[in-house]
């Protein structure tokens, strides 16, 4: 299994409506988040307002999950529901989502691909080969022998099934195209 912490000085930088995100990676390399010309994409958000609208993503399925304290989001015009932190949310990038509440997220959005992003606790886990594997670690941590910092991103190679051992939560995203 290789593991390959991806330099965060690679990340690009943008604002939204309700604060700035950080694009922790996007496929094809050769594609564009604004023109909305992706199969995938990760970043960590920074809502920054106290109440904003999540930008629409006709045909995406998006994963999201609070990485400070949580929020209240109102999906549809339905009733105001609490998402704690290491709680994931799957949800319609065609929803019309409000937000109240600021702080930091991390997002899987999938376009052309399939895939899910998950939470896994300190400990040993599975881990099965798929087309895209990627951890994000939010607090400095040890995975499978290898130490990492504060807020890394990292691409994980598993050529057949391997037990990852981590030392701290992280979220794991797999995917496929």
């Amino acid at each position: 299994m290789q593991i390959q912490i991806i330099d965060p000085n690679t990340r690009r930088t943008t604002e939204w409506s309700g604060g700035t995100t950080q694009e922790l990676f996007l496929y094809p390399p050769t594609g564009s988040y604004a023109e909305r010309d992706f199969l995938f994409r990760i970043s960590s958000a920074t809502v920054q307002l106290p109440e904003s609208h999540f930008t629409a993503l006709p045909n995406v399925t998006r994963y999201l999950t609070p990485l400070s304290e949580g929020f209240y989001l109102k999906i549809n015009g339905a009733r105001w529901q609490y998402l704690r932190s290491g709680q994931i949310l799957r949800f319609s990038g065609d929803d019309d989502v409000y937000c109240r509440g600021s702080g930091r997220d991390l997002n899987l959005m999938l376009k052309g691909a399939h895939g899910e992003m998950r939470v896994l606790p300190a400990g040993e886990s599975d881990l099965l080969p798929h087309a895209f594997v990627f951890l994000y670690c939010p607090r400095a941590c040890t995975v499978s022998g290898t130490d990492v910092p504060d807020d890394a991103f990292l691409s994980v190679r598993p050529d057949r099934l391997h037990k990852l051992n981590i030392s701290a939560p992280a979220a794991l995203f797999t995917i496929d195209l």
